[in-house]
């Protein structure tokens, strides 16, 4: 994978986990986001928080396997 493939995926990761928080912390602040109450119920919002969780790891571990490949390939 070239850096401009990593990019572009880590981009894509991280841009599901920015909107999927934006929609957890808009259910969290249902008043200010102007509902009337939550709009996801308390099990969806947990699976919705480990999903966010799932992504960043994703993200960070494309970056860290990108970078111990790049070390490899300096010592050789």
């Amino acid at each position: 994978m070239n850096n401009h493939q990593l990019v572009c995926k880590v981009e894509g990761t991280l841009l599901q986990v920015k909107s999927m928080a934006k929609i957890a912390l808009d259910n969290t602040n249902y008043k200010l986001s102007g509902y009337e109450e939550p709009f996801i119920d308390q099990s969806d919002m947990s699976n919705l928080l480990w999903a966010i969780v799932d992504l960043a790891e994703m993200a960070f571990d494309d970056l860290q396997e990108y970078r111990v490949l790049e070390v490899k390939n300096d010592c050789q």
